[in-house]
């Protein structure tokens, strides 16, 4: 394609309208080519206006936006997790994939102490004494019950940014950390293999989730594993819900292994009402947020605008995903 061709980008990323003048500024700092920036409403709206696009940025990308696209050269997903924009006509062609993994690895890390720190010092108890007024019993509770994690242990299952992440923060909590992936690595972190995961699940207080859903990983955690865990153990999951089979959660919390869990994400969402999730008195949830912040659009744009001058210079660009890999 000539490169006096007008480029054309299609954005599912933000309706709001001070991003969008954001991303049109980005864009025309880019590079000296002219570019449009077309600006979708819905998926629908996308699949309409994406017949010339050479570029698409959005937070999901599906089967009929790419039949609908035979132009397209490069998508980006405002997401780290690519679980639910793969598919095999996209992992077969010669589309490049990227996303914006690095982005969640603080917020997230901050969300796994805090629920931690939540689960540890007991603070359901505070938050029923806004109810109960009674102040000796929910002092006698926190008292008696409050824990500390200086010297428990933590298996962060998946070492990537956001596991990187949370294992330092817990660190400086004075919490051991050690961790499962792909592959063995000694360092400051001993980094174990997943051959070995269920032999780590029963040295460890605390076991984290982080690892990206793929074929392999669907249906890890489940009626199997959850037994192998230590007894009072917390269980935590700010990865896919998919990795997780609920149903058998649900019943390994009913039987106190784990004793606790920390949840932010599930194997349906939205959560539905109805789920038992919200009646087990051991689970602490939130609605798919520990990655989110207020600016967290600004810092797509910034990744994908850098991304937008190497994609034009011809340079390689950063956050590749490997299709085959899913991630």
């Amino acid at each position: 394609m000539s490169t006096s061709e007008k480029l054309k980008i299609v954005s599912y990323a933000s309706q709001n309208p001070e991003r969008q003048r954001e991303l049109a500024a980005a864009v025309d700092g880019a590079s000296d080519r002219a570019a449009d920036v077309i600006f979708a409403e819905s998926e629908e709206d996308a699949i309409a206006k994406i017949s010339e696009a050479e570029v698409f940025l959005a937070h999901r990308f599906t089967e009929q936006q790419y039949d609908a696209a035979p132009k397209l050269k490069w998508v980006h997903l405002t997401s780290a997790g690519v679980d639910h924009s793969l598919f095999q006509k996209l992992i077969d062609s010669e589309v490049i994939l990227t996303n914006s993994r690095g982005l969640h690895a603080r917020p997230m890390a901050e969300w796994v102490l805090g629920a931690l720190l939540y689960w540890a010092q007991r603070f359901e108890y505070a938050d029923q004494w806004h109810h109960t007024r009674n102040w000796k019993d929910q002092k006698k509770k926190i008292t008696l019950e409050r824990q500390t994690l200086a010297g428990a242990s933590a298996l962060v299952v998946g070492f990537g940014e956001v596991g990187k992440g949370i294992a330092d923060l817990l660190l400086a909590a004075g919490m051991k950390v050690e961790a499962i992936a792909t592959s063995e690595r000694k360092g400051d972190i001993h980094v174990f293999p997943m051959e070995l995961l269920e032999e780590r699940l029963e040295q460890n207080d605390v076991v984290i989730l982080t690892i990206p859903a793929t074929k392999q990983t669907r249906g890890l955690f489940n009626r199997r594993l959850f037994p192998l865990m230590k007894e009072g153990s917390v269980f935590v999951n700010v990865a896919r819900g998919s990795i997780v089979d609920e149903a058998d959660l649900i019943a390994a919390l009913k039987e106190g292994k784990p004793a606790y869990a920390l949840l932010d994400v599930f194997a349906t969402e939205p959560l539905p009402e109805d789920s038992e999730l919200f009646s087990l008195p051991n689970v602490f949830l939130t609605p798919h947020v520990s990655g989110n912040f207020p600016e967290y659009t600004h810092r797509v744009h910034e990744i994908f605008a850098e991304n937008l001058t190497r994609y034009l210079n011809g340079i390689p660009l950063l956050y590749l995903v490997d299709k085959k890999r899913g991630y």
